[in-house]
């Protein structure tokens, strides 16, 4: 059989996704049952070693937080982890973001003070890698249907008041005609 195509990180990161937390075991039990469904019996190393090996590499990146307790050990995702997860979904060949215009234009307005520069290039990279066209220094737009993504990520990385979401069909005709030629460009 052929090997799964997602790596362990992003088995891991699906692996919490929608939920607060889960047991450290279930996870590399569920991993370990993926991984030994794709690989041939032969094989040097032993998954849960690669799967334990991956997981605390993730803790130390702070892509994971680890909560333990007397009886068990549970990980959830960081802010980060949320962020990479996202980025893993827009890079994949089969997001399930539709890419035919509904006639509606996605706008982000974006006003994040300078001292929270980490936080501006991450937001300006995943608008990039959201296909959005920066059209003025603050203003981005898309045809695409990503206002949900936007909405869970200025909540997640505490921006709600420094990222605007719009959605409209009403432009006028020579701004949406400006907007056409810029995402075309862009393209």
């Amino acid at each position: 059989m052929k090997k799964p195509k997602k790596s362990l990180q992003e088995l891991i990161l699906a692996s919490l996704t929608r939920k607060k937390a889960r047991k450290q075991k279930e996870i590399i039990e569920d991993i370990e049952a993926i991984i030994e469904q794709y690989e041939e019996k032969e094989r040097k190393t032993k998954p849960k070693y690669l799967i334990n090996r991956a997981l605390k590499k993730m803790i130390d990146e702070d892509v994971i937080s680890e909560h333990e307790t007397e009886h068990s050990s549970f990980l959830s995702l960081t802010k980060s982890g949320r962020q990479k997860l996202r980025n893993i979904k827009l890079n994949s060949e089969n997001h399930l973001v539709s890419t035919t215009w509904d006639g509606y234009w996605r706008m982000i307005i974006v006003d994040i003070p300078e001292d929270r520069k980490k936080d501006q290039d991450a937001i300006r990279y995943f608008l990039k890698k959201a296909q959005f066209v920066q059209i003025k220094n603050s203003v981005w737009i898309s045809p695409y249907p990503m206002e949900h993504m936007m909405i869970n990520m200025k909540k997640d990385l505490d921006l709600d008041l420094d990222i605007l979401v719009l959605v409209t069909d009403k432009l006028d005709i020579a701004t949406e005609q400006l907007m056409m030629t810029k995402f075309s460009e862009a393209q």
